[in-house]
């Protein structure tokens, strides 16, 4: 099935479902499509400086990951949600996924 959220175009990739009973999955970034989300993630891994189209996938990808996912009782979802917004650097990026594998939720 596919699914596009804003500039993102995701198929779904049965061979790996996501774990959890939730009723809308949230989408891999591996499942993504057009090539433009894989390409900031790795510009990401490498550390490297994201230009500001970059970020706003990432941002985009982020945020339907936290709204969709099974997260920990005591996680504040809507902070978290805030959070990505602020994202401006990599160290920003690094933090908030630090924040949110503490609260049960690995988006990379």
């Amino acid at each position: 099935m596919e699914e596009q959220i804003g500039p993102l175009v995701f198929v779904e990739n049965l061979e790996y479902p996501y774990p959890f009973a939730v009723e809308q999955p949230p989408r891999f970034w591996m499942e993504e499509t057009t090539g433009a989300l894989a390409a900031a993630i790795e510009v990401y891994m490498r550390g490297e400086k994201l230009a500001p189209a970059q970020l706003e996938l990432i941002q985009i990808y982020l945020r339907q990951y936290l709204e969709r996912a099974v997260i920990a009782e005591d996680a504040m979802r809507s902070r978290l949600l805030d959070r990505i917004g602020r994202v401006r650097t990599i160290g920003d990026l690094e933090r908030l996924a630090d924040s949110l594998s503490e609260a049960g939720v690995e988006p990379f």
